[in-house]
């Protein structure tokens, strides 16, 4: 592997730093609908968007590294990709510190509970939704 190589084609940590703040906060209210039958998870929404901006990196990171390796005509191994993802990551994340805590405190969550199953507007709807349910039970006891 060669040192005298820019595999970040001129980004600095920094602007990798910056680069994912402006992702992460490209989005910061959520809706989050709630199904009764379904385990409650209050971090769901911000927690798949915080894990897909880390995700975006790190293949940013990755094909930075791939594409400066291929125009220097350097051949590096996956492993050696990805010891470089690993790498440039901590040092990203030192300069983090808690800004994905400060980007958790500012994003707002609208939870929405869902109709419930035979609670409809018309009466023809709800019982015939409530006949369906007692129909399925005797077929399921």
């Amino acid at each position: 592997m060669k040192q005298d190589i820019d595999y970040f084609i001129g980004m600095s940590t920094e602007d990798l730093h910056q680069r994912f703040m402006q992702k992460l906060y490209s989005k910061t209210e959520f809706i989050q609908y709630n199904d009764p039958d379904d385990f409650f998870d209050p971090e769901q929404e911000y927690g798949n968007h915080i894990t897909q901006c880390i995700a975006e990196e790190r293949n940013f990171i990755r094909e930075l590294i791939r594409t400066a390796s291929e125009e220097a005509g350097t051949v590096l191994t996956e492993k050696q990709i990805e010891e470089m993802v690993q790498q440039k990551r901590e040092e990203i994340n030192q300069l983090k510190g808690s800004s994905i805590e400060d980007y958790i405190e500012k994003v707002s969550v609208k939870y929405i509970e869902p109709e419930p199953e035979c609670d409809q507007r018309f009466i023809f709807y709800r019982w015939f939704c409530r006949l369906w349910k007692y129909i399925r039970s005797l077929f399921n006891s």
